[in-house]
């Protein structure tokens, strides 16, 4: 179970990595100098330190994604450890892939463009949460 928080946080980071980093590329695509979130930001006495808040908040909300789902692989693991998929364990992959599948629906049905910008964070979220992590643990 040590084994699996611990791998979970690590996978966590590194969701936050491609999360923090894919998002400054789709919103830097939406702020101009005119916008709200820049007036916000400017503001403010120290506009750096408010956002490595936020990068930081970011990190620790995903590292603790990533121990929810170490858990979960070990708890599912116990119940039932049947392979497919491409995983050595389906149910814990399927489960997985229902909410990327419910945001992918949710981003199609609101913003068409969107979609296509979203789509690679939420393909390495199903990478690295469905696949990566049975196969660390196993």
């Amino acid at each position: 179970m040590v084994e699996a928080i611990i791998s979970g946080a690590l996978l966590g980071l590194l969701m936050a990595s491609v999360f923090v980093s894919g998002g400054a590329l789709i919103i830097t695509q939406y702020i101009t100098p005119d916008s709200s979130v820049i007036k916000f930001f400017n503001s403010r006495r120290r506009p750096t330190f408010v956002v490595l808040l936020l990068i930081g908040i970011i990190y620790m909300l995903w590292s603790v994604v990533g121990i929810i789902h170490g858990a979960a692989f070990v708890l599912i693991g116990k119940i039932n450890s049947l392979n497919g998929l491409g995983s050595p364990n389906l149910i814990f992959t399927l489960l997985t892939l229902i909410l990327p599948g419910f945001v992918i629906l949710i981003i199609a049905y609101t913003k068409k463009p969107a979609l296509l910008k979203t789509l690679p964070i939420i393909l390495i979220f199903v990478g690295i949460f469905g696949w990566m992590m049975p196969y660390t643990l196993n």
